[in-house]
């Protein structure tokens, strides 16, 4: 028999002792104790479960009852936008610091959650900013910064991921979604605001 092979012999007869012994150690109160706790957990589980179903059937029958629930931010110059229609998220966009520079817009979107999201890094997120240029004369996009919250009003911890405009590649924008909604807000926005 080689070393290895005695190696791998012993590690297989120390892994069964050590489940026998553990296994002998176990008395039938700690398994109580166990299965309570095991059964306590399966139980919160459900309700977690029986909650967030409640409160995703809420927020479709009707989803301006938990944007209403949002700080609306006027300071900020935030206007609400749009809400999804199972109330999944809510769309808000400002003026202040609107930038154009001939057919490219730039603009400051932010977008609430009713649930934490996930970011690229794995982080939890409840509302986010971001800073978009739309070239209007091409219908396309290109977000250059965008700001993650871990609460909801972009309160909470934050985490950033910013771009280089000129490496950041543009975007088409597809008809009938939420970007086409906020570009033709975008590239019509500044027709509202005064010039300096």
């Amino acid at each position: 028999m080689s070393a290895y092979s005695i190696l791998i012999l012993g590690v297989a007869l120390g892994g069964a002792l050590g489940l026998v012994t553990r296994g002998l150690c176990q008395t039938p109160e700690d398994q109580k104790q166990w299965d309570a706790k095991r059964a306590q957990a399966l139980a919160d589980q459900r309700a977690h479960a029986e909650q967030l179903e409640r409160e995703r059937a809420a927020r479709k029958a009707d989803p301006m009852a938990w944007v209403s629930t949002l700080d609306p931010m006027t300071s900020g110059g935030w206007e609400f936008r749009t809400v999804a229609g199972d109330g999944a998220w809510a769309a808000f966009s400002t003026t202040h610091q609107l930038k154009r520079s001939g057919h490219v817009v730039t603009v400051w979107l932010r977008q609430e959650f009713a649930e934490s999201q996930t970011d690229a890094n794995g982080d939890r997120y409840l509302s986010m900013v971001q800073r978009v240029d739309y070239d209007c004369g091409k219908d396309r996009e290109r977000p250059t910064l965008v700001i993650y919250y871990s609460d909801n009003n972009i309160k909470g911890a934050a985490q950033s991921e910013q771009a280089d405009p000129k490496q950041t590649p543009w975007t088409p924008i597809i008809p009938g979604t939420l970007g086409e909604s906020e570009m033709q807000w975008a590239c019509n926005a500044d027709k509202a605001v005064p010039a300096h």
